[in-house]
């Protein structure tokens, strides 16, 4: 008997070597055997697929420093580095540790950082304002001009130095130093030795968030910057450099307040 192929299924012809019923269904069964498998693949491959990018996440989920309220430092660590990967800034960072960090450069292998951890010594620290206290005696709390004034200087970072500049196109230390005043609404004279002289002389005891530090190395007033709390200072240091958030130098120097 002759079977008719006119409405055989496309790509039924697979596996068919006569045209006996027997033989079709055999290619029959071929054909969807290799679709269920093509799908099946399909299906394997997407799931490979969703546990490899699931392996790629799990790292940044487990970070060490993120993890724990303290982190030791390894080769090529730097402040800025650690600090990014626990969701913080080196300046926290560098004011949580002022206990072993001698400058926020001086950090090498082998040390152990506070990182602001729940129930750390650092988490106050982490977590404070700028012109926050904690450094003793010779660091008090700042008022609320101090902390206006903090909080425009702050907003000057990165402004180039520029010799003689007073103005946001750049500025040079006494150019800054009065320019920040200003903005926080106290005038004070331009010049470094003419604020120097004309500032209530305070001491290293007595210095508070706010007040000016009037470095003279060579005997007298050469540099000005603004006192910022935890030996730190907001400055407009040379030319070369920008207004930054840097240490006290540790140089000849006296303290004044307006």
């Amino acid at each position: 008997m002759t079977i008719s192929t006119a409405n055989r299924r496309p790509g039924s012809h697979r596996g068919s070597r006569g045209t006996t019923g027997t033989d079709s269904a055999v290619g029959l069964d071929v054909g969807r055997h290799r679709a269920r498998a093509q799908r099946n693949g399909g299906r394997r491959v997407l799931a490979t697929a969703t546990f490899a990018a699931s392996l790629v996440a799990v790292p940044a989920l487990t970070s060490p420093a993120s993890a724990h309220p303290s982190y030791t430092v390894q080769s090529g660590d730097t402040l800025s580095s650690i600090a990014q990967d626990i969701g913080s800034t080196w300046r926290d960072l560098y004011r949580a540790n002022r206990n072993v960090i001698a400058s926020p450069t001086s950090i090498y292998p082998g040390q152990s950082l506070q990182t602001g951890g729940k129930g750390s010594a650092g988490q106050a620290a982490l977590t404070s304002t700028v012109g926050g206290g904690g450094g003793g005696s010779a660091d008090q709390s700042a008022g609320s001009f101090e902390q206006q004034l903090l909080n425009e200087a702050s907003q000057l970072e990165g402004i180039p130095y520029i010799y003689g500049g007073s103005t946001p196109a750049g500025f040079d230390c006494s150019g800054f130093t009065s320019y920040a005043f200003a903005q926080a609404g106290k005038t004070i004279p331009r010049t470094s030795s003419e604020q120097a002289a004309a500032a209530t002389p305070v001491s290293g005891n007595d210095l508070r968030p706010g007040d000016l530090i009037f470095y003279s190395p060579g005997g007298s007033v050469s540099h000005v910057a603004i006192y910022a709390g935890d030996g730190m200072v907001w400055e407009a240091a040379s030319t070369g450099t920008s207004v930054r958030y840097a240490p006290v130098w540790n140089v000849a120097r006296s303290y004044g307040r307006f």
